[in-house]
């Protein structure tokens, strides 16, 4: 008769666990349901605090002559100007209740508790190397007041232009046509920008507030636990809602941590997903795709010229679940995953729009990363899980406004900025035109994610 040794019962005793089906999908698929036969209702009531970090370096295109010869033939090179970081907090509770057997419906309203925004010269740059010092509409680096002068009272410095554009301002509005000399949107100098190049030498701003909540609904036409034989599908669509006050980078003023500005973006947002899990032993294994695309509210609802951009995820990854009973229903999982997110051109809130003062229209670009994380479920109505990302955004051009259209009402075949119609009203050419745009490097992107929520 075969004898094993002691210590080998209890790794026999758990190879029916190791085998048998997972006692709930991975976190990617789960979905709160209802008129099961051994469970009649779920509810998911959740609250998830993150935390984000968004930093990198701010560079300009500039005409100079070649490094080491200041009598060379003059070209445009990438030069740095600042760093800078983005710093949010931020609290979301959520509720998913189940209303059939694999589908839900779920709402969640995010709350920023603090954001805040900081630029600061880079490395090897002061206010005698800086071209936005240079371009900037006050001479000594400081900003321009409600009034429209400088802080001394002396008339701004007029933006660099191309030739040809006639005016140094926008008009405040996009109809096709001159306004009191002026044309285009938003009503701001060209170059009346918020860098504070002085004493403080760059930029700090505070947000805070309600951001738009989110309504949405889940359904798992497949569910690898009731047929192990199949995997676990999930789709999602939610839409957000924009229903608080849009941030204004044209007229917010937002230096005083007493008074931070809106967080909210002013547009209809559409979200749909589409994750697969399926459990093989102490592996859960799933990738997901996203897709989401947004329209500005109409109306007063958003700010003029807005289009956001768009935006689709590609994540895979996989639980690692070193320690399951389903009697007590008790989890413990290890989340590992690599994602990439694909954002299309568009006109929207950047890293530089409260510094600038405008939306500006921004070049696609992927931001790509690792997740990880744990999950633990102690008892039936409670589970607590904590997840970590790192990513880096590829550099691109944040402004890369066209000059115009040439329309169809005359033979040539260039845009004639003598015709309001051909010109774009969102155009800027202090910061549009090639040889003066700007660009993200070196863009990286830190988060933590504390997330807790009762089940019944």
């Amino acid at each position: 008769m075969l004898r094993l040794p002691l210590p080998a019962w209890p790794a026999l005793a758990a190879l029916p666990l190791l085998l048998a089906p997972a006692a709930r999908a991975a976190q990617i698929t789960d979905v709160a349901d209802a008129v099961d036969e051994t469970d009649p209702f779920d509810a998911y009531l959740e609250v998830k605090f993150d935390v984000t970090r968004h930093a990198g370096m701010l560079t300009r295109e500039n005409t100079q002559p070649p490094e080491g010869d200041p009598t060379g033939t003059p070209r445009s090179a990438d030069v740095r100007e600042m760093s800078f970081e983005h710093v949010k907090f931020r609290i979301k509770p959520r509720l998913e209740v189940g209303v059939f057997r694999d589908l839900s419906v779920f709402a969640e309203w995010p709350i920023i508790i603090w954001q805040q925004q900081t630029w600061r010269y880079a490395e090897g740059v002061d206010d005698s190397k800086s071209t936005l010092k240079r371009d900037q509409a006050c001479g000594d680096g400081s900003k321009v007041g409600e009034d429209g002068l400088c802080p001394d009272g002396a008339t701004p410095t007029t933006p660099p232009t191309v030739d040809g554009w006639p005016e140094t301002r926008g008009s405040g509005n996009t109809r096709p046509e001159i306004n009191n000399g002026a044309y285009g949107f938003p009503a701001n100098t060209y170059n009346a920008w918020a860098f504070d190049h002085g004493a403080s030498g760059g930029f700090t701003g505070y947000r805070q507030g309600f951001d738009n909540p989110t309504f949405g609904a889940r359904f798992s036409p497949v569910n690898n636990e009731r047929d192990d034989t199949f995997p676990t599908i999930t789709l999602q669509a939610d839409y957000t809602a924009p229903f608080l006050q849009f941030m204004n980078p044209t007229t917010d003023e937002i230096e005083d941590p007493q008074n931070p500005g809106s967080v909210s973006d002013g547009a209809h947002r559409f979200h749909f997903q589409i994750a697969m899990s399926k459990r093989f032993l102490v592996l859960d294994p799933y990738f997901s795709l996203d897709y989401g695309f947004g329209l500005p509210a109409s109306g007063n609802g958003s700010l003029e010229g807005y289009f956001p951009r768009q935006a689709g995820t590609f994540m895979v990854g996989t639980e690692i679940i070193p320690y399951e009973d389903k009697k007590l229903q008790q989890r413990f999982a290890i989340d590992v995953a690599a994602f990439a997110t694909y954002y299309s051109e568009g006109r929207d809130y950047t890293e530089i729009s409260d510094v600038v003062r405008e939306q500006t229209y921004t070049d696609q670009h992927v931001r790509s990363g690792l997740k990880g994380g744990i999950f633990f479920k102690a008892i039936e109505y409670l589970f607590f899980d904590i997840n970590g990302t790192i990513a880096q955004d590829s550099e691109h051009l944040l402004t890369i406004e066209d000059f115009g259209t040439d329309s169809t009402s005359d033979t040539n075949v260039q845009i004639n900025l003598d015709n309001p119609s051909e010109r774009n009203p969102y155009y800027n050419p202090a910061i549009d035109t090639v040889g003066r745009r700007l660009k993200v490097e070196q863009v990286l992107y830190l988060g933590v994610m504390v997330h807790a929520g009762i089940t019944f």
